[in-house]
């Protein structure tokens, strides 16, 4: 069965691990970080994206939930296989099945592919510092992550956890948050790579 993976870049280092711990050369498709702000583009991008394809089998798709931006795909022109899953994140925190996921309310949960885009994005305490002043600047971030002052490092085994919590504490001193890291087993992350379709993934038939 020839297949191809569409995949959050955020996930990239993760699934080349997976790939070349089962030594599996699965084509693998990275889609724009962009799309992650806009479940409509994202859903018109993975569409084009799917009907594009041609003399492909299956297609497995690490985007899983998404804000809603797999919803309404169409198999047209190979079998689709989508995560039951909220988001990326929910697929490294998995163990065996969707019920694993164990995601601390009132925290976000970070990777270093996530750390990085927050990075380039308005959250970065030293733009917000740049461009408001201390002062203002963190007040702003303070107002901007109320509720929201604990972090969750998932240590998926393949990058530096100690180094991203290091870049992070700037920021976690500025909300008086805490960081920590957790397990990221990516349990259905590698079912999905390596074949164990079950119950925890939607499966929708090629059409005609």
């Amino acid at each position: 069965m020839k297949e191809v993976i569409l995949s959050c870049p955020t996930l990239k280092k993760e699934i080349q691990h997976i790939l070349g711990e089962h030594k599996l050369d699965t084509p693998v498709y990275f889609l724009p970080r962009r799309l992650h702000a806009d479940p409509k583009e994202l859903a018109e991008y993975l569409q084009n994206t799917i009907d594009s394809f041609d003399n492909v089998d299956r297609i497995l798709i690490c985007v899983s939930g998404c804000g809603g931006g797999t919803a309404n795909l169409r198999a047209t022109t190979a079998e689709l296989v989508i995560p039951k899953t909220r988001d990326c994140l929910d697929l490294l925190l998995s163990g065996d099945d969707v019920k694993s996921i164990n995601r601390a309310p009132g925290g976000i949960f970070m990777t270093e592919s996530w750390w990085a885009t927050m990075k380039e994005g308005e959250l970065n305490l030293e733009k917000q510092i740049a461009a408001k002043g201390k002062e203002a600047g963190e007040a702003w971030l303070r107002q901007i992550f109320k509720g929201f002052e604990h972090f969750y490092i998932i240590d998926t085994g393949v990058y530096d956890v100690d180094a991203v919590a290091k870049e992070m504490q700037p920021l976690i001193d500025v909300l008086e948050g805490t960081v920590e890291a957790v397990p990221g087993r990516c349990g259905l992350l590698r079912k999905l790579l390596t074949g164990g379709i079950d119950e925890n993934f939607r499966i929708i038939a090629k059409e005609g």
